[in-house]
């Protein structure tokens, strides 16, 4: 299989790169976005406990790298304020997360829109190639064309694989973090519905 791929010629350096950042960036987001996971109803129904009972305007609230968690806890924290300027807090606090949340993934983006270009470049140097083989040679026979075709072939199939999986990755983690982020949202709603129905 490394053979193979080495016929690919030098576009394959930058290819095994792009694929290597990719994975990279796909373990360290997948440990990120499964640490901000959190079931919102679960949140929801820990903010009805914190909600002071005793005058206290400043419940505690624990701390976690979730948008659901520092959401809700920026209502708790502000809840004597104004519903708007609390609804502020949380679109403020639902900003970072989402720049939290989508950090790195536009490198991801990018090698999925620069690999196809990366191999294709190397088609055209296979292409290249073989013509050049085929001006040394003066004739054209199969065995003549085929080391420069193959190298044209590996480069086209090692830009798209390397393309497929990164968009892939990319839609994955945009996906995710839409969802997590309107989860989050309908939570601190639903919590500043309770907050204000107890001031």
């Amino acid at each position: 299989m490394f053979r193979l791929l080495m016929q690919g010629g030098i576009v394959m350096y930058p290819l095994a790169l792009c694929s290597l950042l990719s994975v990279a960036i796909l373990v360290e987001r997948l440990w990120h976005f499964w640490r901000a996971d959190r079931d919102p109803q679960e949140l929801v129904a820990h903010a009805r406990t914190a909600l002071p009972r005793t005058g206290n305007p400043h419940p505690q609230w624990p701390e976690a790298p979730a948008p659901g968690v520092r959401a809700i806890a920026a209502v708790l924290r502000h809840r004597e304020l104004p519903r708007a300027e609390v609804e502020e807090r949380v679109r403020t606090v639902l900003s970072a997360e989402g720049l939290r949340l989508s950090a790195h993934l536009s490198i991801v983006g990018t090698i999925g829109n620069i690999s196809p270009f990366i191999g294709l470049f190397g088609t055209v140097l296979g292409i290249i190639r073989a013509f050049r083989d085929i001006g040394q040679v003066g004739a054209a026979g199969p065995a003549v064309v085929a080391a420069g075709i193959s190298e044209a072939l590996v480069a086209t199939a090692a830009g798209l694989a390397v393309a497929i999986t990164s968009v892939i990755i990319y839609n994955v983690f945009v996906t995710w973090q839409s969802r997590l982020l309107r989860r989050a949202e309908l939570a601190a709603a639903e919590v500043i519905s309770l907050a204000v129905r107890e001031t």
